[in-house]
């Protein structure tokens, strides 16, 4: 298994990778469009040097990523922050420690660009991604509460 930087001609790989991830976090969350498909998303992305877009590969086939992207300064906030904002492995390569890797890269990532804090959502009923994160020391901070019936 390696980590790597994306490069522009892994963005359908990415866009495919992004759309298993909407699908698959419909179990925890009844609001999603399972049948949305992402068509180009990472295009947009990948030469931006305030965006970090990170593949798990073994051999020459993608098993996963990681997007997280620098949140623009915000006057209130006293250390630059970030965001986690996507991480999926292919079901069957899951449990090799591939999220751990890279989680670990773009701890890197982030120090190396002078970011303080980053940010990760995680559907609440996801135990297993939330397992995850708490291992790699991402605490409760904020809590979003949905109203499902208006």
């Amino acid at each position: 298994m390696q980590i790597r930087k994306a490069i522009p001609k892994d963005v359908n790989t990415l866009n495919h990778l992004l759309t298993l991830l909407i699908q698959d976090e419909k179990q925890y969350d009844e609001s999603i469009d399972e049948n949305f498909v992402v068509t180009n998303m990472y295009e947009n992305y990948i030469e931006d040097p305030q965006k970090c877009i990170l593949v798990a590969t073994v051999g020459e086939e993608i098993v996963g990523y990681l997007y997280g992207f620098i949140k623009d300064v915000d006057a209130t906030l006293l250390k630059q922050e970030a965001q986690l904002d996507a991480l999926y492995i292919l079901e069957e390569e899951r449990g090799k420690h591939y999220a751990d890797a890279l989680i670990i890269e773009f701890k890197k990532w982030l120090k190396d660009n002078k970011v303080s804090y980053v940010n990760v959502n995680v559907c609440s009923l996801n135990v297993k991604a939330k397992n995850l994160y708490t291992k790699h020391q991402f605490l409760p901070f904020k809590e979003t509460l949905k109203c499902k019936e208006l």
